[in-house]
């Protein structure tokens, strides 16, 4: 008997070794709590975990929890003891070295031999599968924000951050199939957005996008749409929209848009759009891109800033201009695009002094004149090619006249401000070989001189140095203002044809001609009188000073076969000196 009570005292103190060494390798301490008595005591890897030494019977736990977690820890310890169940808890503890450590702590209800009840439990350091799991879900976090941001970024303008173009039309492409029974569109673009680029620059136009893609983007509510199409072409979808709520949208936008743009460099910018709307039904939806596509480019071509409604009239009158676009672009090909010259007359002999080259489409189907075609070459980029005809049919029309033994006078071309700021124009000029003194350039569009840039006063320079003049167009028109009068100081300047025309009845009109005219002589330029129509005309004109005549009574614009007669009699037909004296 003595031996088996020692052979099974061995054996529980060797389980018992063996408990010790497992407890210390997996780092568990052991605590147990008598509740009558409130005393707990501790195994030492309880103590090495806390850090603390304690006494038998003292009660510390509470002293080393984290002052953020002790009240839900209480609170769950106050729990168990109330419900005499399990207890689990998770908390941090505070060594006194100040280390924070992570710990998980289990214990369950029992009464001992001796009736008392108590709590025994265990306790270990999970500081590392915390932190691991901490690292793990702030990857996770990181992951998902990085494939947010990177949809957001392949649905998103990233300078507007608008609905991108993609975006839009896989939105469009589902609203098309029939998810809405009705939508409306607001298809914009900026007026004049590249001049705001060559003026201002490309950041100050980046500016201005960015601008106006606020704009749309707090007016649009609901399921309502606002993207950035490209370039300075924006959208608005709007389901469930009608023509009514694109009107709405659209004033909206003009409201907030009215004011300039500051952009804190002192020049404000003022900006205006276009815009197309189209509304359909059904299966017509797929539709609506094209048709405010059409009602878009309706609006751009009658004046710009304003709306236009779809109408199949549109799309009729599109069909036409895409087809004489499509001519346009032959004729500049063939050679179609012709001068017609105007002669130009001093003001007191009437002999010629000067041509003027106009534009003319010599097509199959007759003579057309600029109005029929120049504002679609112009909405279309065709000017530069048109331009460049006409001076090298000029040009070659000069070399040949001088073959024939003619004395050819200086030839004026129209030129438009958009050229003029195009940096690859003095090379374009020097390749064609103007001789010097034999051509000057008619600045058209000239609104713009109140404020060159620098790009158009280099030009301009280097324009004088290959021996062409400047004129600008329509002098007291309010286009062509003083101050750029003064600052670009042309060769000669045009009285606009509405002010001459009623120069005959209006002592006004003459003497605010001879105002102009006294400005042009403080200038020293030479003043062209244009739309000239009746010698009556041509002698009052004269008298207020003027030093050349243009108009259709001196002649009307020939072509070259019919222009080369008329230099040719020009000494046989000259009129005698006029006794007038130049204010």
């Amino acid at each position: 008997m003595r031996s088996k009570l020692a052979w099974t005292n061995n054996e529980l103190e060797d389980l018992l070794r063996q408990l010790d060494v497992a407890l210390e390798a997996s780092g568990i301490g052991i605590w147990q709590h008598n509740l009558r008595l409130n005393q707990t005591r501790w195994d030492e890897q309880l103590q090495r975990l806390y850090g603390v030494k304690k006494g038998e019977l003292d009660v510390v736990w509470l002293d080393s929890v984290h002052p953020e977690d002790c009240p839900l820890a209480r609170a769950i310890f106050e729990d168990a003891i109330a419900n005499k169940s399990d207890y689990a808890s998770q908390f941090r503890i505070i060594r006194p070295n100040g280390e924070i450590r992570h710990v998980r702590s289990r214990a369950k209800y029992f009464v001992d031999g001796k009736g008392e009840e108590c709590f025994i439990g265990a306790e270990w350091d999970i500081t590392e599968d915390v932190l691991r799991n901490e690292q793990l879900a702030y990857e996770r976090e990181a992951a998902e924000k990085s494939r947010a941001e990177a949809k957001f970024a392949a649905e998103h303008d990233y300078l507007t951050g608008l609905t991108n173009r993609r975006a839009f039309d896989e939105t469009f492409t589902r609203l098309a199939t029939g998810a809405f029974d009705t939508a409306a569109l607001c298809h914009i673009d900026i007026d004049r957005f590249k001049e705001i680029n060559d003026r201002f620059g490309h950041a100050r136009g980046d500016a201005v996008l960015r601008h106006v893609g606020s704009i749309l983007a707090s007016v649009v509510a609901g399921d309502e749409i606002a993207a950035r199409l490209g370039g300075d072409e924006f959208a608005i979808l709007s389901p469930q929209g009608d023509v009514q709520r694109a009107g709405t949208l659209l004033e909206l936008v003009r409201q907030r848009l009215s004011r300039p743009i500051d952009l804190g460099d002192g020049q404000p910018i003022k900006v205006e759009f276009s815009a197309g709307i189209a509304h359909a039904q059904g299966p017509e939806i797929a539709t609506l891109l094209a048709s405010s596509d059409i009602a878009l480019y309706a609006a751009k071509n009658d004046g710009r800033n304003r709306d236009e409604i779809f109408s199949p009239s549109l799309a009729e009158k599109l069909s036409e201009e895409k087809q004489l676009l499509q001519d346009l672009r032959n004729a500049a090909d063939l050679g179609e695009i012709v001068p017609y010259y105007q002669v130009q007359v001093e003001a007191r002999t009437f002999s010629i002094c000067g041509l003027e080259a106009l534009a003319r489409w010599d097509s199959r189907n007759g003579v057309i004149t600029p109005a029929a075609f120049l504002p679609v070459a112009v909405a279309n980029g065709l000017m530069v090619s048109i331009d460049d005809a006409i001076l090298h049919r000029v040009l070659f029309d000069i070399k040949r006249w001088e073959l024939s033994g003619l004395k050819v006078p200086r030839v004026s071309v129209n030129l438009s401000a958009a050229r003029l700021a195009d940096p690859g124009l003095p090379d374009r000029l020097r390749s064609v070989a103007i001789p010097p003194g034999q051509i000057s350039f008619e600045l058209i569009e000239t609104i713009f001189l109140d404020t060159l840039s620098t790009q158009v006063k280099e030009n301009i320079a280097l324009i004088r140095q290959l021996g062409v003049e400047i004129e600008i167009d329509d002098l007291g028109s309010g286009h062509a203002s003083l101050i750029g009068l003064v600052e670009l100081r042309p060769d000669r300047v045009k009285i606009d044809r509405h002010l001459v025309n009623p120069v005959l009845g209006s002592k006004t009109q003459r003497r605010l001609i001879s105002s102009l005219i006294d400005i042009a002589r403080a200038l020293d330029i030479t003043v062209v009188a244009e739309g000239v129509e009746t010698m009556e005309h041509a002698s009052i004109l004269a008298e207020l000073g003027a030093d050349v005549l243009q108009g259709y009574a001196f002649g009307r614009p020939e072509a070259a076969a019919l222009t080369a007669p008329r230099l040719s009699r020009q000494h046989s037909q000259r009129a005698p000196p006029r006794a007038f004296t130049n204010r």
